[in-house]
């Protein structure tokens, strides 16, 4: 079986070079060509340039702050500044990023562009339901608590935690707690 439960005392993390924040790396999957795959959150403390990753989709969003804008992604500005709304750009854009009233926190979904593919949904839980599992599916709880079945398994996610679930076959059952949850749930 290949279920990882992530907590955040798990995550690797590491100093933006520029000192301009901190990415904590969830999980990240590499082959023999370099990084397949990687899911991550960032702290953004102060403006300036994006990091770029050639050949590299990505998916990004706030988590908390008041927002971020980014410069060069469109013709027009880019402010992302709801929660858990999804932005896709390419990792070869060059992006300068300017903050909106203070520091933020953001999560950031990136995938080598010629050999991987990835769906990334955002949704609110208030009842129980399923979810198909891919052959690299990754849960991300953003805010409450939540309780996930898997054959004879069972896990007790807080906000913050991930599962991570690879070459399985079947639906993860899950269930909010006391209050409604939202949270992540990307398809490789």
């Amino acid at each position: 079986m290949a279920l990882q439960l992530i907590s955040p005392n798990q995550w690797q993390t590491q100093v933006w070079k520029n000192g301009g924040g901190i990415t904590h790396q969830l999980a990240r999957s590499d082959d023999n060509i370099g990084m397949r795959w990687r899911v991550s959150i960032a702290e953004v403390a102060s403006d300036g340039p994006f990091s770029r990753f050639e050949q590299t989709d990505r998916i990004i969003m706030l988590l908390q702050g008041n927002g971020f804008c980014f410069h060069g992604a469109e013709d027009q500005p880019v402010v992302l500044d709801q929660v858990l709304l999804p932005f896709a750009f390419a990792g070869e854009t060059t992006i300068e990023c300017t903050l909106i009233n203070g520091p933020v926190r953001d999560f950031n979904l990136m995938t080598r562009r010629a050999d991987v593919k990835a769906s990334l949904q955002v949704l609110s839980v208030t009842e129980a339901l399923s979810l198909a599992l891919v052959q690299e599916s990754m849960l991300y709880l953003a805010s409450g608590q939540l309780h996930v079945s898997f054959k004879e398994q069972s896990y007790q996610l807080d906000a913050g935690q991930s599962l991570l679930c690879t070459d399985e076959v079947g639906e993860l059952q899950i269930k909010a707690g006391t209050e409604p949850c939202q949270l992540v749930w990307i398809c490789i």
